[in-house]
C-alpha cells in the first residue's frame, strides 16, 4: 500500500501547489505591487524567517523541536521538503474548502433573514461569486428596503451575515477546547481553520469596510441612522483581541496538538495565518482605494504581515512554553489510550 500513499501525496502536493500558484495569479490580475508583496513574503516565511531565528537561537532544547534540521544528508533533505509540501498542500486546499463553506454560510445568513422577514421570495437565490471567494452577494435588494422606509428590517438583514461568522468564532473556539476535538488532530486542523476564517470576515469588514456606504456595515449604518465610528472603534478592539486569542492560544495549540516537534510545519501555519488575515483579507483593501477609503488599513495589513510571524515564529520562548502547556497530556497507563486521527 506504499505505492497508494505516495500517489496521494503526489496528487495532494500537485493540487496544492496548482492552487497556491493560481491564488498568486489572482494576485498578479489585482494588483502588481500586492504580487510582489506576496512574492516577497514567500522568501521571507520560506527562508529568512528561520534563518534570522537559527542565528539567534537562544533556546538550548530548539534543536529537538526539529528532527535532522541540520542533518545534511540529501535523502533527509528531501524528505523533509516533501513533509513540507504535503502539509502545505493540505494547508492550501482545506483552506479553500472552508472558506467557500463558511462564506455560504454568511450570504445564506442574509438571504434567509430576509425571506423570514418577507423581503425576499427565494432565500436559494443568492449571487454565487469565483472559487477564491470575490464577488459573492446576498442578492437582498436593500435600495427597496431603505426607499420603503424599512432601515431596522435592512439593518437586521445585513447583520444576519456577520452574526453568524460571530457565532461560528464562538462555536469553533469551543470545539477547539474540548478533548474529542484535540484528541483528533484533523479534526483540530478543519475546527481551526474554520474558526481563523470566520473570525477574519467579521474583522476585515469592520476594520477596512465600517465607513462604506453599501455592504453589511455600511447598510447597518444607514438603517440604523448611527455614525459608523462606534462600530470601528468597538469592532476593532474587539478583533484585536481576537487577534491576540488567534496567535497567543490557537496558533501554539495548534502547534502542539497538529505539528508537534516539527518547526518547519509550524512555520507553514503560522505564515499561512498571517498571510489569510493581513494580506488576502485586510492587506487587499489597499487597491479599492476610494471605493474603500480605508485604504490606510491595507498598509497596516501589509506591515503587520511581516512583523506578526516574526513575533510569533515558533522559535520564539514565549510560543514554545504555550506550546508545552497545550500539549496533549498521555493517558495513565491503567487506561486505555487515546488514538488521534
Amino acid at each position: 500500500m506504499n505505492w497508494l500513499h505516495t500517489a496521494a501525496r503526489l496528487i495532494a502536493i500537485a493540487a496544492g501547489m496548482f492552487l497556491l500558484f493560481a491564488i498568486a495569479m489572482e494576485f498578479l490580475e489585482t494588483s502588481l505591487v500586492l504580487f510582489s508583496v506576496l512574492l516577497l513574503y514567500l522568501v521571507y516565511c520560506g527562508y529568512i524567517l528561520p534563518e534570522i531565528d537559527r542565528r539567534r537561537e537562544e533556546h538550548p532544547g530548539a534543536k529537538a523541536a526539529s528532527p535532522g534540521a541540520e542533518n545534511g544528508d540529501p535523502g533527509s533533505r528531501f524528505s523533509r521538503l516533501q513533509g513540507i509540501l504535503t502539509f502545505l498542500a493540505i494547508t492550501v486546499i482545506s483552506f479553500l474548502i472552508l472558506h467557500l463553506l463558511v462564506l455560504v454560510m454568511h450570504e445564506f445568513s442574509h438571504s434567509f433573514c430576509a425571506y423570514f422577514l418577507g423581503w425576499k421570495p427565494d432565500p436559494w437565490n443568492i449571487i454565487y461569486g469565483n472559487w477564491i471567494g470575490s464577488r459573492w452577494d446576498e442578492n437582498v435588494d436593500y435600495s427597496a428596503l431603505f426607499a420603503a422606509g424599512e432601515g431596522p428590517t435592512a439593518s437586521a438583514i445585513a447583520f444576519a451575515g456577520p452574526f453568524s461568522n460571530i457565532a461560528l468564532f464562538f462555536v469553533t473556539a469551543g470545539l477547539m477546547s474540548t478533548k474529542m476535538v484535540k484528541n483528533h488532530r484533523w479534526a483540530f486542523h478543519c475546527t481551526f481553520w474554520t474558526c481563523v476564517i470566520t473570525f477574519v470576515m467579521v474583522f476585515e469588514y469592520v476594520f477596512t469596510r465600517s465607513f462604506l456606504q453599501h455592504d453589511d456595515f455600511g447598510n447597518i449604518n444607514h438603517g440604523l441612522g448611527i455614525s459608523p465610528w462606534p462600530i470601528f472603534i468597538v469592532g476593532t478592539l474587539l478583533g484585536i483581541l481576537g487577534l491576540y486569542y488567534i496567535f497567543v492560544y490557537a496558533v501554539p495549540e495548534y502547534h502542539a496538538i497538529v505539528t508537534p516537534h516539527e518547526r518547519p510545519l509550524q512555520y507553514v501555519t503560522v505564515s499561512a495565518v498571517s498571510f489569510v488575515i493581513f494580506l488576502f483579507y485586510i492587506g487587499l483593501r489597499i487597491t479599492a482605494y476610494p471605493d474603500v477609503p480605508e485604504w490606510w488599513c491595507g498598509a497596516i495589513g501589509i506591515a503587520a504581515l511581516f512583523i506578526v510571524p516574526f513575533i510569533a515564529s515558533p522559535a520564539r520562548r514565549w510560543v514554545q512554553r504555550s506550546m508545552k502547556g497545550c500539549a496533549v497530556q498521555e493517558p495513565p497507563p491503567s487506561r486505555p489510550e487515546l488514538s488521534g486521527s
